[in-house]
C-alpha cells in the first residue's frame, strides 16, 4: 500500500502556477518564402605581402611572399618571419650535411626538421579558411531544409542573417573543416532545426486549420425559394 494522498486522476489535475514561458504554436506548414543563398560564396581579396623587417635568403623570401598572397587575413609576421628564417637555415644547414656528412649536423637538421613542421602546422592552423568557391550540393540541401522550416514565419531581419552566416560555417565544413561541426552545432541548436531544439525553444507545430470556404457566392435557401415562388 502506497502512503500518502490518492493522486487526482490526470484529466483533473490543474497547476495552479502559471509557466514562465508560454509554447509558441506554429502551423506545421513549410515555409516558402525564404531567400536563397547568393550564387556563390563570397571570398576575401588577395593581400599584397609587404616587406619582411629583417633580410632572407631565396628559401624565405619565396615562402613570405607565397603565405602573404595565399592567407584569408594578415598573418602574424613575427611568427613567420622566424619560420622564414628557419626555412633559410634548414637549407643551409642541409647543404653542410650532404657535403661533410658530420652526424652532429644531420642530429641538428632533424630537429630543425621538427621546429620547421611544427611552424608550418601552426601557419595552416592560423590560416584556416577552406571556404568553398562554390557551394556544395550538401549545403544547398541543408539551406534549402533550414529556409523551409515552419517556424521561419518568426523570423526576422537579424534571424535570416544569422542562419546565411551559418550557411558560411556549413560549407566550410562540408568541404572538410570539421573544426567546425561545434560551432554548427550550437547555432543550429538556436536556429531550432531539430525536434529536440525546438523543445528546447518551446516551439511546437501543430496540424494546420483547414482554410474557410467562401460562401460569399453562395444564395441562401430562403431567399432562392423567395425567388421560385414569386
Amino acid at each position: 500500500m502506497i502512503p500518502g494522498r490518492k493522486p487526482k486522476p490526470r484529466d483533473q489535475i490543474r497547476h495552479r502556477v502559471k509557466p514562465v514561458h508560454d509554447w509558441t504554436v506554429v502551423p506545421d506548414r513549410p515555409y516558402e518564402d525564404g531567400p536563397s543563398l547568393p550564387r556563390s560564396p563570397a571570398r576575401p581579396p588577395k593581400l599584397d605581402p609587404p616587406g619582411p623587417r629583417r633580410p632572407l635568403g631565396a628559401a624565405g623570401t619565396d615562402l613570405w611572399g607565397r603565405t602573404w598572397r595565399a592567407a584569408t587575413s594578415p598573418p602574424d609576421n613575427d611568427h613567420l618571419l622566424q619560420l622564414c628564417e628557419q626555412v633559410d637555415e634548414r637549407q643551409a644547414l642541409r647543404i653542410r650535411v650532404l657535403r661533410d656528412n658530420d652526424w652532429r649536423d644531420r642530429n641538428a637538421l632533424r630537429q630543425l626538421d621538427a621546429q620547421v613542421t611544427a611552424g608550418f602546422v601552426a601557419l595552416a592552423d592560423a590560416q584556416d579558411d577552406q571556404r568553398p568557391a562554390t557551394w556544395p550540393a550538401a549545403t544547398k540541401r541543408w539551406w534549402r531544409a533550414v529556409s523551409r522550416l515552419p517556424h521561419c514565419v518568426l523570423w526576422t531581419d537579424a534571424d535570416w542573417q544569422f542562419a546565411m552566416d551559418t550557411a558560411y560555417l556549413v560549407a566550410a565544413f562540408h568541404i572538410g573543416n570539421h573544426k567546425l561541426a561545434n560551432e554548427i552545432r550550437v547555432r543550429e541548436r538556436i536556429m531550432g532545426t531539430t525536434t529536440d531544439a525546438r523543445r528546447d525553444l518551446r516551439i511546437r507545430y501543430v496540424d494546420p486549420t483547414p482554410e474557410p470556404e467562401d460562401t460569399s457566392s453562395v444564395t441562401a435557401m430562403a431567399e432562392y425559394r423567395r425567388s421560385v415562388t414569386a
